[in-house]
């Protein structure tokens, strides 16, 4: 399988990177999350993907023959933070795992800074593809925190 392209995202994309980022999740975490927590994300997730790309530095879009298929984002932590980058979003749909999208998105979103990201504490997935790529989780107090937004799943910090 050739390596899907990716490119910087601009403020056209936004119903793309809604749509593929809920599609996402659907595949991810159908089983782990309620319906409404999906509601919710058709709802709002438009306009927080147009206000993000008010200014799109940062933001990922990879395609293959044309079609959204996987997306990062990177943001700076600010200050207080274990890290000075934030891995805020890495998603590629299924049809894309082990085709090395996930791995040139990270690449191309922060390359080798030190960095931290959230997983879902469920999504062993998830945290064994940033462990490949020198995370660990961290064991501090305030590494763990519940995701009101997802249903109050459990998130775990990864850091490196």
């Amino acid at each position: 399988m050739t390596a899907a392209r990716i490119r910087a995202a601009h403020a056209g994309d936004a119903d793309d990177l809604h749509a593929l980022h809920l599609a996402c999740w659907r595949e991810a975490f159908s089983e782990q999350l309620s319906p409404e927590v999906f509601e919710r994300q058709e709802r709002e997730g438009l306009a927080a993907w147009r206000e993000a790309l008010v200014d799109p530095r940062g933001i990922w879009i990879a395609h293959r023959d044309g079609a959204p298929v996987g997306l990062a984002r990177a943001v700076a932590a600010g200050p207080g933070h274990v890290r000075p980058l934030e891995l805020a979003k890495l998603y590629v749909l299924a049809s894309e795992y082990g085709a090395g999208t996930a791995d040139n998105l990270l690449e191309i979103s922060i390359g080798d800074a030190p960095c931290l990201t959230w997983a879902a504490g469920f999504n062993l997935r998830a945290q064994r593809f940033y462990t490949k790529h020198g995370f660990r989780i961290d064991d501090s107090v305030q590494a763990h925190r519940a995701a009101p937004e997802w249903g109050e799943i459990a998130l775990l910090r990864m850091i490196r």
